[in-house]
């Protein structure tokens, strides 16, 4: 592309756009994130027990 061709607007119709503008990307994101917190306090108290059993291994 070069600079003097200006961009194709994005159709309406384009899926992708739709999904970006009601907001899908968005939630599909939060999903992502709360599912990473889960797993990650899942490990913490994982960690919190082994070294409470003093079983952590290096």
């Amino acid at each position: 592309m070069n600079a003097s061709s200006p961009a194709k607007p994005a159709s309406a119709a384009d899926p992708v756009v739709e999904k970006l503008m009601d907001g899908h990307y968005d939630r599909q994101l939060a999903a992502f994130e709360a599912r990473l917190e889960e797993a990650a306090a899942m490990l913490r108290r994982a960690h919190a027990a082994m070294k409470a059993e003093n079983t952590l291994r290096s």
